[in-house]
């Protein structure tokens, strides 16, 4: 009759086989936790190199700020007129059609500011009746003739007996020769320097300047944005008529060096 029960070698071999699965599990579990463990790391490297991307990033960006303020020096500084009884006049009127660098860089006796403020009303500026002496003054005071004091002078050291006499002769001079019509150059624009830009102001304005063509294509885009009445079509030929009659001195010279010495002014 069999034995129910399995031999003996049956049975030693069945508790190695259970003792090396038990084994088999143990080694899967641990490689299993080794897994999670190195995956958890992984996911977890790259939050942390964004994290750090993203301060660099913020970092690098905060600082243009410090910079962009450097651009504000490019801006124009604003014209400070001189101190004076007539610095508001100037300031509240004169601007209603050009800039105030039109005062300041002319140069006019007193009689001759007198007709510039007069012309400008008679042509729409807003300066009141009992102003008009007082802004006349005040301007021939700060922007007089650039030869008036060293001609005085001169004129004192030359004949001081008849020093007093002397200035009257020079001063009644002067309005003669202000007085003397300007005639433009021939052009296809001069029909439209004449009829338009003498709105605002004389023709000596655009005779006495020297600009390149940027520089009167701006010039003419605002006087127009300031009220002067040339035609669209007409802006071009305008500004190509006053580049080409007043340039800067220096690019005449250096087109035609021969016929004159470079000029120390601009």
């Amino acid at each position: 009759m069999r034995s129910p029960f399995p031999a003996r070698e049956s049975r030693e071999d069945w508790g190695i086989v259970r003792t090396s699965d038990r084994h088999v599990s143990r080694y899967a579990a641990l490689i299993a936790g080794l897994i999670c463990i190195v995956g958890f790391g992984i996911l977890a490297a790259p939050s942390n190199i964004l994290a750090r991307t993203k301060a660099a990033q913020d970092a690098g960006q905060a600082a243009p700020p410090a910079v962009s303020p450097a651009a504000a020096p490019s801006a124009p500084k604003p014209v400070e007129m001189p101190e004076g009884d007539g610095k508001p006049i100037a300031t509240e009127f004169c601007q209603d059609c050009h800039k105030l660098t039109n005062l300041t860089k002319a140069h006019k006796n007193l009689d001759d500011w007198k007709e510039t403020v007069q012309t400008m009303i008679d042509r729409g500026s807003r300066i009141p009746d009992d102003k008009i002496d007082t802004l006349a003054k005040y301007l021939a005071a700060n922007f007089p003739p650039k030869d008036a004091a060293p001609a005085a002078a001169n004129a004192v050291a030359a004949a001081p007996a008849t020093a007093s006499p002397a200035p009257v002769a020079a001063d009644s001079s002067a309005p003669t020769a202000a007085k003397a019509v300007v005639e433009l150059p021939e052009g296809d624009g001069k029909a439209i320097a004449t009829e338009n830009c003498q709105a605002c102001h004389k023709l000596t304005n655009l005779t006495k300047a020297h600009k390149n063509l940027d520089d009167w294509k701006e010039t003419v885009q605002t006087m127009i944005d300031r009220g002067a009445n040339v035609p669209a079509d007409k802006i071009d030929i305008l500004a190509q008529y006053l580049a080409k009659n007043f340039g800067p001195k220096d690019a005449s010279a250096s087109v035609a060096p021969s016929t004159a010495a470079p000029s120390s002014t601009q």
